[in-house]
């Protein structure tokens, strides 16, 4: 109790304050008690915390309010750009579509089908650009949502691993045509007139009635003879009825015979290209005069060769070049 009554009596004491201005005025004093001293004070610094609060607070807000208006213009060009990448993915979509067609590339589940066709729709404007243009015939800002343009992002990526896979398809099967074209027979493979078809004939040695397998292609002796299509030799020597002989393994089930050589120019297990000299035209094995005797095989039978001598300019003058 005397505790508090010291406390209260101190409270109570009078504090005398003299304020002495400048210039010609007379000094004045303020007396107050100790207890509205401390009032005072207590209430100064209470408000003066208080208003800096107030003020930080309303300096966040204008900052996030500034941050909400530049993150809302990023979202909205960043759907145009979405929009336009998927204006581009459809473009590119329909060029890969004629590139397939330009190809006969059709299969029963193709890439451009699923991927495409099912599981992203036949086109048209996505959630988030309808808000957008909803948003802005309104009057009101545009809202825009953070899931619609992951959605649209995700969308977007996986049709670009689509397009990926159609792409390796299309090159693999570019590729692919592109050896099967470079392995299958094509042009003369020399230059001269035939003097005996593709079929039964009479023998011009025996004379008896048998099957020519090949073309015989008559020239002067030594006329240059060409591979028809690239390939590596898998025999070049002698064969009886053939004389010297080169035959060379396309691929793609495809060989071809070249025969009654007067001189072979390439070795077995070399590899030969379309238009590149292999052998000069000759009369060895059981021949009657200078010529070639030309064998084309497919799946391992003996086929016309007629139906291989296309692009005869072509085939010159690539000759020509590589000669």
């Amino acid at each position: 109790m005397k505790t508090l009554s010291k406390i209260r009596a101190g409270f109570k004491k009078r504090v005398t304050i003299l304020f002495i201005p400048h210039g010609k005025k007379s000094p004045f004093k303020v007396t107050v008690s100790l207890m509205a001293m401390c009032v005072f004070m207590l209430s100064w610094t209470v408000v003066t915390v208080w208003s800096g609060y107030i003020a930080g607070r309303h300096i966040d807000y204008a900052a996030t309010k500034a941050d909400n208006k530049i993150m809302k213009f990023r979202f909205f060009f960043l759907a145009n750009r979405l929009e336009k990448i998927e204006s581009m993915f459809e473009q590119t979509q329909r060029h890969d579509e004629k590139i397939r067609r330009l190809l006969s590339l059709n299969t029963k589940k193709s890439i451009i089908e699923e991927g495409f066709g099912q599981n992203f729709g036949e086109g048209g404007p996505a959630p988030v650009n309808t808000n957008i243009l909803m948003s802005i015939l309104s009057g009101k800002p545009v809202n825009l949502k953070y899931s619609e343009l992951s959605r649209q992002t995700d969308i977007l990526c996986k049709k670009h691993k689509f397009m990926e896979q159609s792409y390796d398809e299309i090159i693999t099967h570019i590729d692919k045509q592109k050896s099967i074209f470079m392995a299958t027979p094509c042009g003369w493979p020399c230059d001269g007139r035939i003097t005996s078809v593709y079929g039964f004939r009479m023998h011009p040695i025996y004379l008896v009635r048998d099957f020519h397998s090949g073309l015989d292609i008559a020239n002067k002796l030594h006329t240059p003879v060409f591979c028809t299509a690239n390939g590596r030799v898998v025999y070049s020597g002698w064969q009886s009825g053939y004389g010297n002989i080169v035959v060379v393994d396309h691929g793609h089930n495809y060989r071809t015979v070249y025969g009654h050589l007067s001189k072979k120019l390439v070795k077995t297990g070399s590899y030969v290209s379309r238009g590149q000299i292999i052998a000069k035209m000759g009369n060895t094995g059981s021949s009657t005069g200078s010529h070639l005797h030309y064998e084309v095989y497919f799946k391992g039978r003996a086929v016309n060769p007629k139906r291989y001598l296309t692009d005869y300019f072509f085939a010159k003058t690539e000759r020509n070049d590589n000669a």
